[in-house]
């Protein structure tokens, strides 16, 4: 990577001599419109593509270290995400088993139909028959 800046370095004091600077000049000038070159390795480490396997050992170093710091803020975080997790857990099977399986017992729900109905004179539904087409 050094060897590679170093030749955008040169190849642009190169061109700044072409143009009429002297040799010290255009190197100054060269490095100015360069930037930093450290900062310039510095990103190019970071674009790396295998980066992440560093960085992962790195998150789980740190949140280890926490971990021993504070037990008792670490325990209680475990215990409030392990009750979270659960209920939301709970709460979608038991939503799942409602909505999408409502009769598991019925062989043929398409063919299930609901008849009620309702006396005159009499408030709301008095009688429900439950019946399977045949």
């Amino acid at each position: 990577m050094a060897a590679e800046i170093q030749h955008h370095l040169d190849a642009l004091t190169e061109r700044k001599i072409a143009a009429g600077m002297s040799p010290t000049e255009a190197r100054n000038t060269a490095l100015r419109e360069f930037g930093g070159v450290e900062q310039c390795k510095e990103l190019a480490r970071e674009q790396r593509v295998w980066m992440w396997p560093d960085q992962l050992r790195q998150d789980l170093r740190f949140g280890f270290r926490m971990l021993r710091r504070s037990p008792a803020f670490s325990s209680l975080a475990i215990v409030c995400l392990t009750l979270g997790i659960g209920t939301t857990a709970a709460v979608f099977s038991w939503i799942e088993g409602i909505l999408f399986h409502p009769y598991p017992a019925v062989a043929h729900e398409e063919r299930m139909f609901v008849l009620a109905g309702t006396t005159r004179g009499a408030s709301g539904f008095n009688q429900l028959l439950v019946s399977r087409l045949r």
